[in-house]
């Protein structure tokens, strides 16, 4: 996904708590969202303030993870999961 702001998550799916770093080049901005999870898996997703949504993906090992929206709170490197939104 061009133009597309990366992060990398520390886990293989997002809870409350999660946090996940802008991979270093990048500025967060609203718009496409790449996600790349811990176990290699990625997923697609958009950002637009402090609302994540995820596009459904598969962890490595086969689990599907479905559609999810998050609101998030910035950090200095990154952001963390503050808690899961309605769909």
């Amino acid at each position: 996904m061009q133009d597309a702001t990366e992060i990398e998550a520390d886990h293989t799916h997002f809870y409350p708590g999660a946090t996940a770093r802008v991979l270093p080049g990048a500025a967060p901005r609203d718009g496409a969202l790449v996600v790349h999870f811990a176990d290699g898996s990625t997923a697609s997703g958009t950002l637009a303030a402090e609302t994540l949504t995820v596009a459904p993906y598969r962890t490595r090992a086969g689990t599907p993870i479905a559609a999810r929206r998050w609101r998030i709170e910035w950090r200095a490197d990154g952001l963390r999961i503050a808690a899961r939104l309605p769909a």
